[in-house]
């Protein structure tokens, strides 16, 4: 089905300095089983092979943008779905993988009766090293089904941690972005799960249970560092979240998600350590999604 002869999904994919992985990434979206899409690719001006090796791939529903200077990630990100055709859009770091039906699946759910007043539909993913060998095969924070947005938000911040996932397992109504302040990236690490928050504001979350796509730990140097970035810029995310009467969060929640973030930031902190390998530096990984 056709959006007024445009494509039903745009997805894109801001990147910086992902050669070794952008080429995995691209062919990944290339070969879903749905394939009434477009790909859109923006370039932040990497110093690598990244934009060259885009480029490479031959394909009529793929358009790379390369910009004059580097805008960093807020900038880049907000740029990548700035002019989405679609009806749906999915934003893709530049190291992670689709599996080959996420999309089909994903827009099956908003194109069906279990669609309506749905304002982001999520998958499970699996966690990947750096080779593409699964870590963890199902990350499960929260059921398959559909959720209401304050018993998601309640549920994330006692858990101290994304339950919903990074930017590779979502797909969203591009009709909302105008009812959002694009991608913030005030607080840094979470400026994705900030997003994410804006469109629960909006609408109901839709999970699927399976695993469609695959989130990578890489970045040596970012994962020295990551816990104690990760605990106090969650910290400050929870509270902000907390802040907003329309979620409901109570101090016992607040209370609970402080301890458990603590607990996370630790368990991330040897993981990375142990499992992410040397890779260029890029927006996804600075950020650590």
């Amino acid at each position: 089905m056709r959006n007024n002869g445009k494509p039903l999904v745009t997805v894109t994919v801001p990147m910086y300095n992902n050669e070794r992985f952008i080429g995995e990434t691209i062919q990944s979206i290339l070969s879903q089983t749905y394939t009434n899409f477009e790909l859109l690719v923006y370039d932040d001006n990497s110093t690598d092979a990244s934009f060259d090796i885009v480029r490479s791939f031959s394909d009529p529903r793929l358009r790379v943008f390369r910009n004059s200077r580097n805008l960093g990630p807020e900038g880049n990100w907000n740029k990548a779905v700035s002019d989405v055709r679609g009806r749906y859009v999915k934003l893709i770091c530049g190291d992670d993988v689709l599996g080959p039906e996420c999309l089909e699946r994903q827009v099956e759910i908003f194109e069906s009766r279990a669609g309506t007043g749905v304002s982001l539909v999520c998958s499970q993913r699996t966690i990947i090293d750096p080779e593409g060998k699964p870590l963890i095969k199902k990350v499960n924070l929260i059921e398959g089904g559909r959720h209401d947005a304050v018993g998601v938000t309640r549920k994330l911040i006692r858990m101290g941690t994304n339950i919903l996932g990074e930017p590779v397992c979502g797909l969203y109504p591009s009709a909302l972005l105008s009812r959002t302040s694009g991608y913030s990236a005030r607080v840094p690490y979470t400026i994705d799960l900030e997003f994410w928050m804006q469109l629960l504001g909006l609408g109901d979350l839709y999970m699927i249970s399976e695993p469609l796509c695959s989130f990578r730990i890489s970045d040596e140097s970012w994962s020295s560092r990551i816990g104690d970035m990760r605990y106090h810029q969650f910290l400050e995310f929870m509270e902000q979240t907390a802040s907003e009467k329309k979620f409901q969060v109570t101090d016992l929640d607040l209370f609970i998600g402080k301890i458990n973030c603590a607990v996370h930031s630790m368990t991330s902190t040897v993981g990375f350590k142990l499992f992410a390998g040397p890779s260029q530096e890029s927006d996804s990984h600075v950020f650590g999604r």
